[in-house]
């Protein structure tokens, strides 16, 4: 073979493992849906969402505050009025514990 065959075929391999590790890392994101959101209230923080339910997601405290963070992209601790954030609890298991504590 040519040179440059060699070269292209290696260009070749070399742009589809590029191609494929960009699309392997953005496709990591996990879905949220099966999680719970809350709605951010007047004087909430994340260590106070965190006191709330970290008992059910089974995480201390700290890791479930940087959970929060890193799965809603929040860059801070400040949070506003009326935001919309995923917790590490799962919807069903938090029906399941509301069923059972309301029985």
């Amino acid at each position: 073979m040519k040179k440059e065959t060699i070269l292209y075929i290696l260009s070749f391999f070399a742009v589809v493992i590029a191609v494929t590790g960009a699309i392997s890392y953005t496709g990591t994101n996990e879905n949220l849906e099966n999680f719970h959101q809350v709605e951010i209230e007047e004087g909430d923080s994340l260590w106070s969402i965190a006191e709330q339910f970290h008992e059910n997601a089974n995480i201390t405290k700290q890791d479930f505050v940087k959970w929060v963070q890193d799965k809603n992209k929040i860059h801070s601790s400040v949070i506003k009025p009326g935001d919309l954030v995923f917790v590490p609890v799962e919807k069903e298991q938090l029906y399941q514990f509301e069923q059972i504590a309301s029985e």
